[in-house]
């Protein structure tokens, strides 16, 4: 028997209309942000999108400011803080090596108060994983590190290649990329925006600087945040800056997305790392 219109329960049609409303309104929500996505895209600049050789400079900081601060895994093993930054630097650089055979990479420690170049640029893996093994922690005893004084290596050891608009679509022999370990919880990184040399780094469009900070459990007996904000400076626009605690999985899923190409990745803003739609 068909029933009637008037059989019909009351809330039927108002319930049509709010699913209506809640699918436009998801609609209009992806409309906003694909439009984001694609003006972000536009200011990014015109370089070859393509997997040419990394030169990676490792910059390693050895300092410690609680030798009891441990990481612990899944099955009960523990490293202190440098032993776990060594153990995702191993996963890292056999990963690079692995995309690409003609990655190569460099150390560079941030030692007390002084950085200090260890190995010129390499791709025999057993050279660079070798100096690092031998790497001892320290503690860290000072109130501020000044990166001026990376800079100034720098500009002594690395050259960069030479971006020009008119040749914009070919791809130069390489790009560089300083990814930094920051390890220490208490000393603050002073970077001067002034500094002519990091100036310059800033508007090379084949330089990259990477942020990884792995701090302190208890932020709040320490300068964390501060840390967090000074590192920032750093970052030009096109940098990919992470921080951790100490988590083991998370630790090894930041040396992961560190793995990208800058050439090729996305600004982070814009990174997704999920399987399919979500519910």
């Amino acid at each position: 028997m068909e029933m009637a219109s008037s059989d019909m329960p009351n809330n039927s049609q108002p319930a049509s209309f709010s699913d209506l409303g809640s699918e436009h309104s998801k609609t209009t929500d992806d409309f906003n942000d694909l439009q984001q996505q694609v003006l972000a895209n536009f200011q990014k600049p015109n370089v070859p999108n393509i997997n040419i050789p990394e030169r990676i400079i490792i910059c390693l900081d050895t300092c410690y400011d609680d030798n009891t601060s441990l990481y612990r895994l899944a099955d009960g093993t523990t490293f202190t803080p440098i032993n776990m930054l060594k153990r995702i630097l191993d996963f890292f650089i056999h990963s690079k090596y692995a995309i690409n055979h003609k990655t190569e990479f460099a150390l560079l420690i941030l030692k007390d108060t002084e950085p200090c170049w260890i190995q010129n640029f390499t791709n025999n893996l057993k050279d660079i994983i070798n100096v690092i093994d031998y790497i001892n922690a320290e503690e860290s005893t000072s109130e501020s590190f000044d990166f001026k004084k990376v800079f100034q290596i720098l500009k002594q050891k690395i050259e960069i290649p030479e971006y020009k608009q008119e040749d914009c679509i070919i791809p130069p022999p390489y790009v560089l990329r300083m990814i930094v370990l920051y390890g220490r919880s208490n000393c603050i990184p002073l970077i001067a925006q002034d500094d002519q040399y990091f100036m310059f780094l800033k508007k090379q469009l084949y330089f990259y600087i990477d942020i990884l900070l792995a701090h302190e459990e208890e932020c709040s007996l320490y300068k964390c945040a501060e840390i967090y904000d000074s590192l920032q400076n750093l970052d030009n626009g096109y940098s990919y800056v992470y921080e951790v605690s100490r988590n083991a999985t998370k630790i090894h899923d930041c040396a992961a997305k560190l793995l990208a190409h800058p050439l090729q990745r996305v600004l982070q803003k814009q990174t997704n790392y999920s399987f399919g739609n979500r519910p």
